[in-house]
């Protein structure tokens, strides 16, 4: 009998232990899509957080140094979605880079409060004693 209790106990405490768990890695989860794939199923996503990766389409980018308030397009090619970001940009932030922004979507626009640039991963040190060139360091990050 006593042993009964002791096994029933056990499993309560490793089901609750269990949900804990369940609990902490689905809000810290955060799903990787491109915007074709968001396009597929959109429900599927509803009040989850997402980084949506792709390119920065040219000619959409608009940046408010006001009040920092940052929109562009972001594309696979094949999908479009507009992004809203708050902040001010990356450095190495221009139109046609790969971008992971992370955030939610919200009435077809991507809300975003962590923007990513991606980069090449290609660095070559200046020679000793030869001063460095920025912008031919930024085209090597690109």
């Amino acid at each position: 009998m006593r042993r009964g209790v002791y096994i029933a106990l056990a499993a309560v405490i490793l089901a609750f232990a269990g949900m804990l768990i369940y609990r902490a890695l689905s809000s810290s989860l955060v799903y990787f899509i491109l915007p074709s794939e968001y396009a597929k199923s959109p429900q599927q996503y509803d009040d989850r957080r997402l980084r949506l990766g792709g390119i920065v389409e040219a000619g959409s980018v608009d940046f408010d140094t006001e009040d920092l308030r940052l929109t562009f397009h972001v594309t696979d090619s094949v999908v479009t979605y507009p992004v809203r970001h708050f902040g001010a940009p990356p450095e190495l932030f221009q139109e046609n880079t790969g971008v992971v922004v992370e955030g939610h979507f919200e009435d077809g626009v991507f809300v975003s409060d962590n923007l990513l640039v991606k980069h090449s991963e290609v660095y070559q040190a200046p020679e000793p004693g030869e001063p460095v060139n920025v912008e031919a360091l930024k085209e090597s990050l690109q």
